[in-house]
């Protein structure tokens, strides 16, 4: 295995290592968008469970070590008082509805020429979503959430992107504000 790719590895099971210990520490100072989020330990595992399951076997013995390392902390944010907890799974849920509201007002200001979406919410928003919705499949009725962020995606698709809006056409004087040269007119004239 390519020391480069050895390196991405460990650096992502250290920071899957990290967001689980904070997980469990920092409990009572996390919430949605903050430094501590409760869904961060799953944030990091699906990404690096997806790199570990798309490495080639030339090297076994230090792939072999990588997922000894992956299934230990895996083991540690399944504790009874991490992650399987009914108020942590309550906030994961909290969580992803806080997120998909903010997909559909970022969406909503991207359409009405507010900037793009990657401006007015988190770059990872959308893939954070996606693993929530993952996660709790099982627990919840997801299905409606589902079909909102479908539409949204679809949404998404279909508003033009920065290249090809039509360029902004500055308003001739006296247009800025509508006809405001216009005079008043008297009260009762009509």
């Amino acid at each position: 295995m390519d020391s480069l790719i050895c390196d991405d590895i460990r650096s992502r099971l250290n920071r899957y290592a990290e967001a689980v210990k904070e997980t469990r520490e920092h409990a009572a100072e996390r919430s949605s968008f903050g430094r501590y989020r409760a869904g961060a330990p799953y944030f990091e595992q699906y990404p690096l469970r997806a790199s570990l399951a798309c490495r080639p076997g030339d090297n076994g013995a230090l792939l072999q070590e990588f997922w000894d390392t992956y299934e230990r902390i895996t083991r540690e944010l399944e504790t009874p008082a991490c992650a399987k907890s009914r108020a942590y799974r309550e906030e994961l849920y909290r969580d992803l509805v806080a997120y998909v509201e903010v997909y559909r007002t970022a969406i909503c200001c991207s359409g009405l020429g507010m900037g793009g979406p990657e401006n007015l919410a988190p770059p990872t928003l959308r893939d954070d979503i996606g693993i929530l919705l993952l996660e709790l499949k099982r627990e919840y009725p997801l299905e409606s959430l589902e079909q909102e962020i479908a539409f949204l995606d679809s949404a998404l698709g279909g508003i033009p992107g920065p290249e090809e809006q039509s360029p902004e056409v500055s308003p001739r004087q006296g247009q800025q504000y509508g006809n405001i040269s216009r005079k008043k007119e008297q009260a009762g004239s009509r």
